[in-house]
């Protein structure tokens, strides 16, 4: 995998050698175009010059070339010739080629002479009865342009290089804060759950650092709940696991039948409630804040999601007309666990409904026992808490499981006491989870 690093400097690189190479282009082209504009008016200059000169008398129709070595080759770039106007060499420069330089039309032209390339402009005076010819040698002047145009792309390049260098340091730089946060990140104990510092961190690495803070925060809490439940199941298992060892013991040093028996009942109990706290730690493991997929949801009627209810003499239910969008087989373990509790507290009724008038809509289980203490509320749906009040023994499961499950399905559970003198449980929903009856939804009839 490419890092940060490598991967902004390619960026930059490319996006600046792209902008670099553009100016360094347009210069090259608009250069070649100026220097080719200023050796063609030097021609022209030239050409007319020596014209005026000859027509004035200050220049004899021979030109007599000195016969100094070229030393350079721009010695041999511009060549001169004067020609009489009935064809007649006059003169030319020591340059210059002894075929005539162009056609004879004035201006500018192009010819080959001998395999070379000539660039000429040609001033003619019929008059005076003479034509002047200047021309470039056109590989001498490529000569000079390519040199002009290497003068200006070699610190062009140069710079390029130079600034490749500055990008990468300069991303090493930007990136500093990053590996300072891996750093102290690798050096941390698996234990150290601490917040971040964020005080001297770069600003846009902020949001990430507070979003770890968080996930670090969330992970603590989840550990710690770990660690709590752990040690409620571990507690909550030795009771039980204790009187089976007992129980156990005096069947096997006694024989009394009747002694025997009731060990051995003993034993079966606690096999039994052993077997409930097993079953519901179970349970909370797999629900606990564990979402929901939309592809498990079905719409069910109230009645389907509390079938043990259906057939129990003191439950009333009411607000019919809604149903519930949930998964059924997650759903029907709260709803059995909030039926089991209510069915524990209960005197002589019991009441299940959706209230689809509030806002969000809930669901509503209630019965008329002898409710609970103020003080213990916010305490019901802990682990393992079981109220003062309580009239069956049970593990302290129940409202927790209910608590996970409500919380998959993106929902609230409330603890209240009710008007009929019991416990009032309300799990809050929304739209997306009750629905009334005629609405439909999903392309589902409820079951």
């Amino acid at each position: 995998m490419k890092s940060i690093r490598f991967r902004l400097f390619a960026t930059l690189a490319l996006v600046t050698a792209l902008v670099w190479g553009g100016a360094v282009l347009w210069a090259e082209v608009h250069t070649r175009a100026e220097v080719q504009q200023v050796l063609d008016s030097r021609l022209m200059e030239s050409a007319r010059m020596v014209s005026s000169m000859m027509r004035a008398g200050d220049v004899r129709p021979v030109i007599q070339a000195s016969e100094t070595k070229a030393g350079h080759v721009y010695d041999r770039q511009l060549s001169c010739q004067i020609w009489s106007m009935d064809g007649q060499l006059l003169g030319r420069s020591q340059s210059a080629p002894v075929e005539q330089l162009s056609g004879g039309e004035d201006g500018f032209s192009e010819r080959e002479i001998r395999g070379e390339r000539w660039r000429v402009y040609t001033v003619s005076d019929p008059q005076a009865g003479f034509r002047v010819m200047v021309g470039d040698n056109l590989a001498v002047r490529e000569h000079l342009v390519g040199s002009v145009v290497t003068g200006l792309i070699g610190p062009a390049v140069l710079g390029l290089a130079a600034l490749g260098a500055l990008i990468w340091w300069s991303v090493g730089r930007g990136l500093a804060p990053v590996r300072q946060m891996t750093d102290a990140l690798s050096a941390r104990d698996a234990d150290d759950l601490a917040p971040i510092d964020v005080s001297h961190g770069a600003r846009e690495l902020q949001p990430f650092v507070l979003a770890l803070n968080e996930l670090i925060g969330r992970l603590g809490a989840a550990r710690r709940r770990e660690a709590e439940f752990t040690a409620a199941a571990a507690h909550e298992l030795r009771t039980p696991l204790a009187g089976l060892r007992i129980q156990a013991q005096i069947a096997a040093a006694t024989d009394d039948p009747s002694i025997r028996r009731h060990a051995l009942e003993q034993i079966q109990s606690s096999v039994d409630r052993t077997a409930r706290l097993v079953a519901g730690l179970l349970a909370l493991a797999r629900e606990d804040e564990t979402p929901i997929r939309d592809e498990n949801r079905r719409l069910i009627t109230l009645r389907r999601a509390f079938p043990a209810a259906v057939s129990d003499e003191r439950v009333q239910f009411f607000g019919e007309d809604g149903i519930l969008y949930v998964d059924p087989v997650r759903f029907g373990a709260a709803a059995d666990n909030l039926l089991a509790n209510a069915r524990r507290h209960a005197d002589k009724r019991i009441r299940i409904g959706l209230e689809m008038t509030l806002r969000p809509p809930r669901l509503v289980v209630e019965d008329d026992g002898a409710g609970t203490a103020a003080d213990e509320l916010s305490r019901l749906g802990q682990r393992f808490f079981r109220g003062a009040g309580g009239r069956h023994e049970g593990a302290g499961l129940g409202l927790s499981i209910v608590l996970a499950t409500i919380k998959a399905h993106g929902g609230e559970v409330r603890f209240l006491n009710s008007p009929l003198g019991g416990l009032r449980v309300e799990l809050l929903l929304d739209r997306i989870n009750i629905r009334s009856a005629g609405s439909g939804g999903e392309g589902r009839k409820p079951d």
